[in-house]
């Protein structure tokens, strides 16, 4: 077998396949013989993620049914696609199974959120919970409250019934996010969560040849559940969580799931205060029980849909983020691959859907640390590797005063054009106003389309739906103006920056911005006034 310096030498032997698959495996290995092959820049180091991912009960990191071995390829996969490495410590509340996956640095037994670690040294947790017995200390979930009140974001799930409650059933705001041990009627026939009821949360879907699913290693097989999903603003989008690129999913949403017999649930809609704000909780998708469903021997299932995925986004007030999931069955093999089954699991292309997802989330929930330093190569690569610049002027070089608004606007457009089709179009929409929030938070609240509603916002919102301007020619002009300004950087224009030299890019972009801004708001004052004069035409 060919080595993969000896393949990369060959690479214009290779069919088209092995050399993406080539590309790829270079993109995660950056072996030393690539060095004088690519930029400098390729090795520059990259942004730092601390992951911790804890089990309890029958869960663990193998290759079982009940293992998540499949889902910790969700890490692999974004050190292959993006500027960050992922440091992973797996913990188990009692005995760990270890995982030879090369980004798990770390494995600990018997582990407490109080002692074992530091809490606040992570970015993102990640907290898988089947335990139903004995609720973790006091000194654990005040452990786990510090960390996301600092700003460490949090993700948690569970199962059917009490399922879960132990780890996650008594920290703060997760417990009112999800039933973990509370759905408001426990009657067979009438309780969603339970087991076997009518009324349970059984999303197995049917198999082409049936109309129902009637036995329980659908949940195993090749048909995922489909999912309603939440659409954001004028451009419909779904939350960053439930993104996808256009190329993979042509409606560019994540609208399928592992399916299962008997899933949690997530609460309705609450506010939670924090650091004197008011923030809302977000149902940002919804799961369907197919009527009639036995999956092996339960009750017929009454048809109904319940909330599936909730987030709240405490970075709006420096908390950490929090996702909350109905189930883990959306995330261990047995429902991704089938493992423990007589089913061969999911397609690889809905598989790959599905950890996009996975992806997702670790990008969207992740303390602001890592997000910043990953905003600085996600500038810089557009920069450098999308033709920003050379695609919508027809004089590269021309003085940035020179350059009309409607082409700055041009250079912003396709920067979120690009990066729609690179990582997702939630994720570029939501990077461009992150950047904005930088530099003016009262527009980009205005432009953020997930930032929830209060009800006091709500009320203010009578009459059209929809904003009666639109700022995304702001947004645009303010980002175009940021890669002009990276352009007259005499460094970071130039083939010659350094690693040093990326970190001033924050500083030379948002003074572009603050050019573009203005400008651009000062031909809309202009536009304004006769839009004015308009208004006040009165017929004969």
């Amino acid at each position: 077998m060919e080595s993969l310096e000896e393949r990369f030498k060959n690479a214009h032997l290779l069919d088209r396949e092995d050399r993406i698959n080539m590309n790829r495996e270079l993109e995660v290995r950056r072996p030393e013989f690539l060095k004088e092959f690519v930029p400098r820049w390729w090795w520059w180091r990259r942004c730092k993620v601390k992951v911790l991912i804890v089990t309890d009960g029958g869960l663990n990191f193998d290759m079982g049914g009940f293992g998540l071995s499949e889902f910790l390829t969700t890490f692999n996969q974004l050190e292959a696609t993006s500027w960050v490495d992922y440091q992973v410590t797996l913990a188990h509340r009692s005995s760990i199974i270890s995982s030879p996956n090369p980004v798990v640095v770390n494995h600990i037994s018997n582990f407490k959120f109080d002692t074992s670690v530091t809490l606040t040294d992570f970015d993102q947790v990640w907290l898988f919970g089947i335990d139903p017995g004995t609720p973790i200390s006091v000194a654990e979930n005040t452990a786990i409250e510090t960390y996301m009140n600092g700003g460490g974001g949090l993700f948690a799930t569970g199962d059917h019934g009490s399922l879960g409650s132990a780890m996650c059933g008594n920290i703060t705001r997760v417990k009112d996010m999800r039933h973990w041990n509370d759905f408001p009627n426990s009657l067979p026939d009438t309780n969603e969560v339970s087991m076997g009821g009518r009324r349970r949360n059984d999303t197995n879907a049917p198999r082409p040849d049936n109309s129902i699913a009637n036995t329980f290693d659908h949940q195993s097989d090749a048909y995922p559940q489909s999912i309603g999903v939440k659409l954001f603003g004028s451009s419909f989008l779904p939350h960053p969580l439930l993104s996808i690129r256009t190329s993979v999913r042509p409606s560019g949403i994540i609208d399928i799931m592992p399916d299962h017999p008997h899933e949690g649930e997530c609460k309705p809609e609450t506010t939670f205060t924090f650091g004197g704000m008011a923030i809302p909780t977000q149902i940002i998708s919804a799961s369907f029980v197919n009527g009639g469903n036995t999956s092996g021997g339960k009750d017929s299932a009454d048809p109904h849909c319940f909330a599936s995925i909730s987030v709240w986004d405490g970075r709006l007030a420096n908390a950490g983020r929090i996702v909350i999931d109905s189930t883990w069955h959306h995330f261990v093999n047995i429902n991704l691959n089938g493992s423990g089954s007589a089913q061969s699991g999911l397609s690889a292309a809905d598989f790959g859907v599905v950890q996009k997802y996975y992806m997702n989330i670790a990008t969207w929930m992740s303390r602001r640390r890592p997000w910043i330093c990953w905003w600085r190569w996600i500038i810089f690569d557009l920069f450098n590797n999308s033709q920003l610049i050379e695609a919508s002027l027809n004089n590269p070089i021309q003085n940035i005063k020179d350059i009309s608004l409607a082409d700055l606007n041009s250079i912003g457009a396709l920067a979120e054009e690009t990066l729609g089709s690179k990582i997702n179009p939630s994720f570029a929409r939501s990077f461009l106003v992150d950047l904005m929030y930088e530099y003016n938070p009262q527009l980009a609240k205005q432009l953020d389309i997930w930032a929830p509603k209060t009800d006091k916002d709500k009320a203010s919102k009578k009459g059209y739906y929809n904003a009666w301007f639109n700022m995304d020619h702001i947004l645009w002009t303010s980002i175009g103006a940021g890669f002009i300004a990276l352009r007259d950087n005499s460094k970071l224009g130039t083939a010659g920056a350094t690693e040093k030299d990326l970190e001033k890019i924050s500083e030379v972009f948002t003074k572009g911005m603050d050019y573009g801004f203005k400008v651009a708001v000062e031909n809309l004052n202009e536009n304004f006034k006769g839009m004015q004069e308009a208004l006040k035409f009165k017929s004969k």
